[in-house]
């Protein structure tokens, strides 16, 4: 049996995928030491950051799943806009797609 339903299952993986790219995406960006992209490489880092911190509450249930699905959203929001200024649309992908699961996880709790 399993501990976390298949549509929170889904859930966290879109968020891990997110993650992934988007530390790909800042190690690149930081591995050109391009000053231009430091804002980048911040917001990237942030939607990681928020990401990866979603996955363990939702996989508990916590009552809090909500509130930081919610941020999460918009943090990968705002991250895909700047990935797609910048051309990195991979990463612009994968911050919509946890964007929007997000956005339907915060209503659902």
């Amino acid at each position: 049996m399993s501990l976390v339903d298949d549509r929170t299952q889904q859930v966290i993986s879109i968020l891990a995928d997110c993650v992934a790219k988007c530390e790909a995406c800042a190690q690149s960006c930081a591995s050109q030491g391009n000053a231009d992209l430091a804002d980048c490489i911040a917001l990237w880092s942030d939607c990681a950051t928020l990401c990866q911190a979603s996955i363990p509450l939702l996989a508990r249930g916590s009552e809090f799943s909500g509130a930081i699905c919610g941020t999460c959203a918009d943090a990968c929001e705002r991250c895909a806009q700047e990935c797609e200024r910048t051309g990195m649309t991979e990463c612009a992908e994968a911050c919509r797609a946890a964007a929007e699961a997000c956005r339907q996880m915060a209503g659902a709790v």
